[in-house]
């Protein structure tokens, strides 16, 4: 049984080994393929000898900056505002971006683009969407889709994963166990390396949980970790849109999508307290906003987040697109509207540079 577990040690180890020699190697391709001007060349190239292209769609989710309070989650959670002005630079330059309306009408039209073409979008509704993304994508009339969990929109509250980082970061401890989550594992929090660590794994523990379970145990994580949690409630500084910030960017082009009512793993609830969620956020939404809402993005977005039952119901109530986190671009003769993928913003552009270019050589 030792050996036996030496060797799945060993596996793993070798696993984690590869893996990041493999994305070094990426990083170290991308940069000088990018620095030595072939990345360019290349979307030079394909603008010219394509007519055929699918559709991107990039996701984002917080644009910080310097006076941003976080632990680090990477680029697709956590983007930082000097990365996403160099992007969208870029991305003006070499493709042809687009509003999530008319990549819905060439999916379902069964057309492809003569240009390469992007959509730029962002999940949850964070405050600096407005203060810091919505005035670079104005000064370069981008449009772009920002689906927003209805709950939290004009209040002090933070999504269920923020939660788990106020608590980290707020809390005097050092150490916690969580028998739940970590059976007799004890968990340090000492350095911001620990916490960013810690944050994760909780997350990712509780998003496998039914729903109740995972409420359950977040109760419990901010009474071990003696912080009370009407502090969130109580801070001056907010973190979500208010509904005054989300209209004044809907006259302003840019498209406001449903990210459900209360940011809930969808096929983590009883379905129908799921369906009554989708149904409250598109609800409030329309009285708010005086318009259809017509996108829907499902939180955390991965395959067995959702389900079709979800998905044929938020056909049934309106919608004309639901889109995912599952990674890829989206192609008329093999996509569905309804199952819409997404491309998570790398940084720094290089990076997101050469992915892009990947993407599209492989797909034509």
């Amino acid at each position: 049984m030792q050996k036996e577990g030496n060797n799945t040690k060993v596996v793993g180890i070798e696993k984690k080994v590869n893996k990041f020699i493999k994305v070094t190697l990426k990083k170290i391709i991308y940069f000088f393929l990018y620095y030595i001007y072939i990345t360019p060349f290349l979307n030079i190239i394909l603008n010219n000898i394509k007519k055929d292209f699918p559709c991107i769609i990039l996701l984002y989710h917080r644009i910080v900056d310097g006076k941003s309070i976080y632990l680090n989650k990477g680029p697709v959670v956590q983007h930082q505002v000097k990365d996403f002005k160099r992007e969208i630079r870029y991305l003006v330059k070499y493709y042809n971006l687009i509003n999530i309306e008319t990549a819905i009408q060439h999916l379902r039209e069964g057309k492809r683009f003569s240009r390469p073409s992007i959509v730029i979008s962002f999940d949850d509704g964070y405050l600096d969407n407005y203060w810091l993304a919505y005035p670079i994508l104005k000064k370069y009339r981008i449009p772009a889709t920002i689906s927003i969990a209805t709950s939290l929109i004009g209040t002090n509250e933070r999504t269920w994963t923020d939660q788990i980082e106020f608590a980290i970061m707020e809390t005097k401890k050092d150490r916690f166990k969580l028998s739940e989550l970590f059976g007799d594992e004890t968990v340090r929090i000492r350095t911001r390396k620990e916490k960013e660590y810690a944050n994760i794994r909780i997350a990712e523990a509780l998003k496998l949980m039914p729903d109740q379970t995972r409420q359950n145990i977040m109760e419990k994580i901010f009474y071990i970790l003696a912080v009370e949690k009407n502090a969130i409630k109580n801070e001056k500084a907010r973190r979500m849109l208010n509904w005054e910030e989300v209209k004044e960017m809907a006259q302003g082009g840019i498209t406001i999508g449903s990210h459900g009512h209360s940011h809930s793993i969808l096929s983590r609830m009883e379905i129908h307290r799921a369906k009554e969620d989708i149904l409250t956020s598109k609800k409030i939404m329309e009285e708010k906003l005086g318009t259809k809402v017509k996108h829907f993005s499902f939180p955390n977005g991965r395959e067995e987040d959702f389900s079709e039952n979800l998905r044929d119901y938020c056909r049934e109530i309106g919608f004309e697109s639901v889109a995912s986190v599952v990674y890829g671009v989206n192609d008329p003769f093999n996509g569905n509207v309804f199952s819409i993928k997404r491309i998570g913003a790398r940084s720094p552009v290089w990076m997101l540079a050469g992915e892009l270019v990947r993407l599209l050589v492989r797909t034509n």
